[in-house]
């Protein structure tokens, strides 16, 4: 069991390093970016970085996901993920806690399968409070007055 769990931590490491590189992109490229792109049309180039955003975390966290299908994939001690892809599946069910069930690991692996939830669930959130960062960029930086909805005190 202390190998699983070593594995797991490994991974959650990885996968934590990433998101951080991934933040500090954002901190000190993608909302100094957004101030600099500013133009008369500011609603639209909002919209359309916050689309880019989305789907950059959405791409990350793909990525993410492939991280742990290559460690269910790659371990011969786990032979229920008869192929990559169905690692895939089953990381992706698993890192956004979906779960159906209809794929299982080995039950001495399960433990794996539980670590990537909650590293699944603590990345997503991570992803959602920068977007959440980048609409209050929007919002304190506006200049139209179908940006604001409320005092400014």
């Amino acid at each position: 069991m202390l190998q699983i769990v070593l594995v797991g931590i490994l991974v959650v490491a990885c996968n934590v390093f990433i998101q951080a590189l991934s933040t500090l992109y954002f901190l000190k490229i993608f909302i100094p970016q957004f101030k600099r792109w500013r133009t008369k049309n500011e609603l639209l180039t909002a919209f359309a970085m916050l689309v880019f955003l989305i789907m950059f975390f959405t791409l990350l966290h793909g990525g993410q996901c492939t991280l742990w299908a290559a460690v269910y994939y790659l371990n011969p001690q786990i032979s229920s993920l008869s192929s990559f892809s169905e690692s895939i599946y089953f990381s992706l069910i698993t890192f956004t806690t979906i779960g159906y069930g209809d794929v299982v690991i080995d039950s001495e692996w399960r433990i794996l399968a539980g670590l990537e939830a909650i590293n699944g669930i603590m990345l997503v959130g991570w992803s959602t409070a920068m977007v959440f960062a980048f609409l209050q960029v929007i919002y304190k930086n506006g200049n139209h007055p179908h940006l604001h909805f409320g005092d400014d005190k």
